[in-house]
């Protein structure tokens, strides 16, 4: 597995060509282990990151690095600059002509609210003590409130910052353009034809990241489940997904269910293998469906000892837009020092090994095999509400989506 991924492990944005390169790569991947592949193209707005400065006006000048923000634009301003606490940008009349710095992860109402307040620009915080990534602002924001200028700084320059009695200047390049990105999709048939269990792998990284941990260890991890199953062949259909543009807002999943919606009834079980390989972690599984699944999976822990933490709630991955549409999901991954690194530069192969690469596909494996080929699936097709409620949450927090009752 880790070769395999060694062949994957570059930047490879949702849309740009890099992407359709590992998508590629996977599927000669997995027509060597026998089964067929097919891609399923969509348009997507995309970026290359860029470079940026944030520069105190002092004597001397005193100049940090500046990530610009993917779909945000470009720009070259002198403003001063403060922090602004979140839940005070509601109590605000204006910030035209300043920079905001702010701390936490961009959601639509914090979006709606910046916008609203018409600032220069603004910047994020980055956590103490890592490597700042190249984050986005979701196309639908971009869509609905039109761009802000915006960077990610590290911690340590925000503390210079604010600091300063100085303008700042900020100085922002990159490019954004609409892009194709690709689902590519493997199926292996079973003899049970109207129950599908669809596995699902997020083939796209972040920018200026090799991708390893996330996710480029799920991809091969997957790779592992399809070579399995050319051999064993299941009774129930699998549908094998490496999904494009993840990390653009799970645009791959969202585009499948809404290319595939009629054929949504089949599918029984979404399991979704995001983060993996993590050296220094611990295997978990993410239950985003009823109680009898959690129970289930945890009770199938326990009696084999596989040592897995087993929780019951959403994650943000591509088993949203499926567990959206009411169809139960597991998410498999492994998570610990090296997933600290996602996002970033530093999600490198130093982060990840053999056995822990195996450790989770192993696991997957076991419980994909079981309810394939069980006689009768121990579990209702059904997302309760009290899960539901968490994904319209998750929904209107990126998106400002609602489900239609």
């Amino acid at each position: 597995m880790l070769n395999t991924l060694k062949k994957i492990a570059f930047e490879r944005v949702g849309g740009t060509p890099e992407e359709l390169k590992a998508l590629k790569i996977l599927a000669e991947e997995v027509r060597a282990r026998g089964v067929e592949t097919h891609l399923e193209p969509f348009k997507v707005r995309t970026f290359r990151f860029g470079k940026g400065s944030a520069e105190i006006l002092s004597d001397p000048p005193q100049s940090f690095k500046a990530n610009p923000i993917g779909l945000t634009g470009s720009v070259d301003i002198a403003a001063k600059a403060r922090y602004v606490e979140i839940p005070n940008l509601e109590n605000m009349d204006t910030a035209e002509g300043e920079i905001l710095l702010i701390h936490k992860r961009m959601t639509y109402d914090i979006y709606r609210n910046l916008k609203r307040l018409n600032p220069s620009a603004f910047m994020l915080i980055n956590e103490p003590g890592k490597t700042p990534g190249y984050p986005i602002v979701k196309e639908s924001l971009i869509y609905q409130f039109g761009k802000i200028p915006s960077a990610v700084i590290s911690y340590e320059a925000a503390l210079k910052i604010i600091s300063a009695k100085e303008k700042i200047r900020l100085t922002l390049e990159q490019e954004d353009f609409e892009g194709t990105s690709h689902n590519l999709v493997a199926v292996i048939r079973g003899e049970i034809r109207d129950e599908e269990i669809v596995i699902g792998a997020h083939a796209d990284s972040v920018a200026s990241s090799p991708g390893a941990v996330d996710n480029g260890a799920g991809c091969v991890e997957m790779l592992g489940l399809i070579g399995h199953f050319a051999k064993e062949k299941p009774r129930r259909t699998l549908r094998f997904i490496f999904f494009g543009s993840e990390e653009l807002g799970l645009l791959g999943s969202r585009e499948y269910v809404r290319v595939h919606k009629d054929e949504l009834e089949k599918i029984r079980l979404m399991v979704n293998l995001d983060m993996g390989g993590d050296i220094f972690g611990e295997d978990k599984a993410i239950i985003t469906g009823a109680n009898e699944l959690a129970t289930y999976i945890d009770s199938r822990n326990k009696l084999t000892g596989m040592g897995l933490r087993v929780s019951r709630g959403i994650y943000s991955s591509d088993n949203m837009p499926f567990a959206w549409e009411g169809i139960p999901a597991i998410s498999f991954g492994r998570m610990g020092l090296g997933a600290s690194m996602g996002h970033s530069s530093d999600d490198d192969l130093r982060n990840v090994d053999e056995n822990s690469l195996r450790s989770i596909a192993n696991i997957a494996m076991k419980f994909v095999s079981e309810i394939a080929n069980a006689r009768q699936i121990p579990f209702e097709r059904a997302v309760p509400n009290d899960i539901m409620e968490q994904i319209d949450d998750y929904f209107y927090n990126k998106n400002g989506e609602k489900r239609l009752q």
